[in-house]
């Protein structure tokens, strides 16, 4: 990784725990303190309603008493949605932190693993040796390309067999019934009178 990258990725984990540096007693507090205000707006919703019910213009009391229940929701709204963005900031935070010690973990590997190497048997530093198909020679090719060649002959007179088989079987179908009858012939139009 570059350092460049680094500095950015260090930077923005000062920044994101700077902004979700926010307590988390505080968060569920104030995550407590909305839903409790919440409450509180709908308990007046639902007494808004009981009172429309009494009025003699019920329709218009409803719509304003679910104005007033919107209007008084929106910033509880607003509120929860902050709360829930320093959240996933958080988390963010906390899985950049994890990625960048990955990363200098695996880093770290490689310069641990170079400096064991000299320690290591000599048995172990030779090469794995991977079983390797011999090439075709010329004379199995030929003998593969005659393989080829019988097979595909085999399966042309299969075809013609199994196709003169069906002609036979059509001519039975069609020598037990007897033909159709065709179609009428169209009479002639009449001559025109003189």
């Amino acid at each position: 990784m570059s350092r460049l990258w680094r500095t950015a990725v260090a930077a923005a984990l000062a920044w994101l725990a700077a902004v979700a540096a926010a307590a988390p007693e505080s968060d569920a507090a104030e995550r407590s303190r909305i839903a409790a205000d919440r409450q509180a707006v709908e308990t007046r919703f639902q007494a808004a309603l009981r009172d429309c019910q009494a009025r003699f213009a019920v329709s218009q009391c409803v719509v304003q008493a679910r104005q007033e229940r919107r209007l008084a929701l929106e910033p509880l709204q607003r509120q929860s949605h902050l709360l829930d963005d320093a959240r996933r900031r958080q988390r963010a935070v906390d899985r950049l932190r994890g990625i960048q010690e990955r990363e200098s973990a695996a880093a770290a590997k490689p310069a641990l693993a170079a400096s064991a190497a000299p320690r290591a048997p000599a048995v172990a530093r030779q090469p794995v040796q991977r079983k390797v198909r011999p090439p075709a020679s010329a004379a199995s090719a030929a003998e593969t390309a005659r393989h080829r060649a019988a097979q595909q002959q085999q399966r042309l007179q299969e075809a013609e067999a199994h196709e003169s088989a069906i002609q036979s079987r059509n001519a039975r179908r069609d020598a037990q019934h007897k033909p159709a009858a065709g179609l009428p012939i169209p009479l002639a139009p009449a001559a025109s009178a003189p």
